[in-house]
């Protein structure tokens, strides 16, 4: 019966096939090649999560740079853009414009996500800023060419008012499909906005900033239409942003726009020293960026105001 059962008997091993199942082969201990895959998969696991992680706050986490993965130049891991131009003849401040990035810097580095202006002088047509050309979600400031294409065609004025005052998406939707996207998309190029694409909602500062200049100077539209569009864009129902760091009594003509992880504000100062400025962030935290805007926007209206 014990040999039938294939029990172990007189210290030989059973090696009957048939007893096969009752057989427990001793473990082994893992091997160099076992260690391996798991400390590979292990660090995959951990990149992966702090890749992510950065993502969502677009590489920039408090009180850090930017983190920036360019092939072109490893040397310049850390990127702030700061480029001054200006007419021929023109006396720009060197040091003001220094210290209104320095000053930008300060309050917004303790926070995550990346926070971008661009200031463009009306009267001395130079512009300065930071972050200015970094390619950033558009959220409602794609509205902007369509409330242009829509004006120029003599489009129903209800909606642009709507898509101006309220940034209504319905109103943005009839009137796309109205337009249809490919001549959105071709008023876009025509605008020079090259690195806006409306499929994607992207842009940047610069080319928001410009649309406002070209808009302020009479470039692409009638002056007629242009008072009736900066209309729409005037006392707004976001009026929270750029706004409270303005002196009370300076016009601001301007477009909002948010989603999740972003907020932008943008347009026209018509002070004693008109500007357009625009400030946008993205990978930051709402809240943060909602109380950080109003301050953002004294530091560079005071800066440039001043003398």
């Amino acid at each position: 019966m014990d040999e039938e059962k294939g029990i172990k008997r007189d210290g030989f091993k059973d090696l009957k096939p048939e007893n096969k199942r009752t057989r427990k082969e001793p473990q082994k201990p893992w091997g160099i090649k076992e260690r391996l895959i798991i400390l590979f998969t292990l660090l995959v696991t951990v990149l992966t999560s702090a890749f992510l992680s950065l993502s969502s706050r677009n590489f920039k986490l408090p009180n850090s740079p930017k983190l920036s993965f360019s092939f072109n130049s490893f040397s310049k891991l850390f990127e702030d853009q700061v480029i001054v131009v200006g007419k021929k003849g023109n006396k720009v401040s060197q040091e003001k414009i220094e210290n209104a990035k320095k000053q930008f810097n300060e309050a917004t580095d303790g926070y995550s996500g990346i926070y971008a202006f661009y200031l463009y002088d009306l009267n001395g047509d130079y512009y300065y800023g930071l972050n200015y050309q970094e390619i950033m979600q558009a959220a409602s400031l794609i509205k902007l060419p369509v409330m242009y294409l829509a004006m120029k065609e003599n489009q129903d004025k209800s909606l642009i008012e709507a898509m101006g005052k309220r940034s209504d998406n319905n109103a943005f939707n009839k009137m796309v499909n109205t337009l249809g996207k490919e001549k959105i998309n071709k008023t876009i190029s025509e605008l020079g906005m090259v690195n806006t694409s409306f499929s994607e909602n992207l842009t940047t500062p610069e080319e928001i900033g410009m649309f406002f200049v070209k808009l302020y100077k009479n470039e692409i539209l009638k002056e007629d239409d242009t008072k009736e569009l900066t209309s729409f864009m005037t006392n707004t129902i976001f009026e929270e942003w750029l706004k409270p760091g303005l002196p009370t009594g300076v016009t601001l003509i301007h477009k909002y726009g948010r989603e999740s992880g972003t907020v932008n504000d943008a347009g026209i100062v018509l002070s004693s020293k008109p500007f357009v400025l625009v400030i946008m962030t993205d990978g930051v935290i709402e809240r943060e960026a909602d109380e950080l805007f109003p301050k953002l926007s004294k530091i560079l209206y005071d800066n440039h105001i001043k003398e």
